[in-house]
C-alpha cells in the first residue's frame, strides 16, 4: 500500500514538471528583449527591470487565470520592481479604464499587437519571466502561480 501511494506521488509530481516543462518551452531566458514601446505612463520600461531581482509578467484582460493573480500580482510589486505587459488587451485608454476599475496600480506596457509577446516567445497568458540581479531571465513559468511561489522563485532569482 504504501509503495502504491509513493509512486502514485512521484508520478503526480513528474506529471507536473512535465506540464511546466511543456508550457514554458519557448519562453526566453537570459538577456531579455528589448521592449521599445513605453509604459502607459509614457516611461522606459526597461530601466525598471535592469536590476533585479525583478518580475515581468505577460497577462491579458480577458484572461480568467490572470484574474486569479491580480492580487499575488499587485502584493509582490508592491515590494520587488516589475513591469506588466497586457496582451491584446485593447487599447491604452481602455487598458487604462481596466487597471483603475480593478484597482491594479500596476506599471504597464501596452502589447495590443502581441508584438512584445512573440519577441519573449509567449504563447499563452499568464507567463512570466523572474529576473536577477543583472537583470537577466533565470526563471520562466506560465499558467497560476501564487503569491509564495512567485516570491520564492524572485527570491532564488536575487541569488544567481
Amino acid at each position: 500500500m504504501m509503495l502504491k501511494k509513493s509512486a502514485f506521488y512521484i508520478f503526480a509530481v513528474l506529471f507536473v514538471f512535465a506540464g511546466q516543462f511543456l508550457a514554458t518551452r519557448g519562453l526566453v531566458t537570459g538577456q531579455p528583449p528589448l521592449i521599445a514601446q513605453t509604459t502607459l505612463s509614457n516611461r522606459n520600461p526597461m530601466p525598471l527591470v535592469a536590476k533585479g531581482p525583478a518580475l515581468i509578467y505577460f497577462w491579458a484582460e480577458w484572461c480568467g487565470v490572470c484574474r486569479g493573480m491580480q492580487g499575488n500580482i499587485s502584493a509582490v510589486l508592491r515590494d520587488i520592481p516589475g513591469i506588466t505587459i497586457a496582451v491584446r488587451s485593447g487599447n491604452d485608454r481602455q487598458l487604462a479604464e481596466y487597471l483603475h476599475k480593478n484597482k491594479l496600480e500596476w506599471t504597464a506596457v501596452n502589447d495590443q499587437d502581441g508584438g512584445i509577446s512573440q519577441q519573449y516567445g509567449v504563447q499563452a497568458v499568464p507567463a512570466l519571466f523572474f529576473l536577477n540581479g543583472q537583470g537577466h531571465i533565470v526563471f520562466t513559468s506560465a499558467g497560476y502561480t501564487s503569491e509564495w511561489g512567485l516570491r520564492l522563485r524572485l527570491w532564488l532569482s536575487g541569488l544567481l
